[in-house]
């Protein structure tokens, strides 16, 4: 199947996601979050920021939060229907993705699906995002320990594709507010690449309604976990 944005992915996988118990994964500010309630599924988040998981308790208030990196899940095994890491897995320290991948495996049932939606390094994003954190060396390290994850026993690959999307934005002052929710040791970087970034993101962004969209080629590979 020919996708073009990552909900299109996420529905597809995860047919039907009415009454489906997801676990984002590094749930950021929430918008998968309310995209999947929306949508009649059961949604769980977390992620280790504080101030990240403020932000999606605002965007998605019915769904459930907790504070956690993505190595040490506190959720019992076989407990969710399916598990994403969507744009989340090159923030996690390289030297835990594998531990954080067999994690988002743990705590899904036997037969259902992880998925893991993540950005190539290359497109708008990239070069708007660039001057504070170039991703290339992370984004690709995070590919390599996903491609590894792939041929541990158990795991089934049932989707492994690439395609182009949009990510919205409302402002390149948004998009650094993210950042430095990310890794708050960012704040004086920020300072000095403020003036480049909205420059990049002046000659990158296309105006939409409600904010702006910066084109991201994606990978996304969903796994099935097989019988314990």
């Amino acid at each position: 199947m020919s996708y073009t944005n990552n909900m299109d992915v996420i529905e597809d996988v995860f047919a039907p996601l009415e009454g489906r118990h997801i676990l984002d994964i590094g749930c950021g500010r929430g918008r998968l979050l309310r995209a999947l309630m929306r949508r009649g599924a059961q949604a769980t988040g977390v992620d280790p920021s504080a101030e990240l998981l403020a932000q999606a308790r605002d965007m998605a208030p019915d769904a459930a939060l907790v504070k956690s990196g993505g190595e040490s899940l506190p959720f019992e095994t076989n407990g969710f229907g399916g598990a994403i890491f969507l744009n989340s897995l090159h923030h996690i320290p390289q030297d835990l993705i594998p531990a954080s991948l067999a994690e988002g495996m743990r705590v899904i049932e036997p037969g259902a699906i992880l998925l893991v939606i993540e950005p190539l390094a290359r497109g708008g994003y990239q070069e708007v995002f660039a001057p504070l954190d170039d991703e290339t060396e992370v984004r690709a390290g995070a590919l390599a320990h996903l491609e590894a994850f792939r041929e541990e026993p158990g795991v089934e690959t049932l989707v492994h594709t690439e395609y182009d999307t949009d990510l919205h934005e409302k402002s390149a002052d948004d998009m650094l507010g993210y950042g430095l929710a990310i890794d708050p040791s960012r704040k004086e970087r920020i300072d000095e690449v403020r003036d480049e970034v909205v420059r990049l993101f002046s000659d990158h962004a296309r105006e939409t309604e409600g904010g702006f969209l910066l084109d991201q080629p994606m990978k996304a590979v969903a796994m099935r976990k097989g019988a314990s």
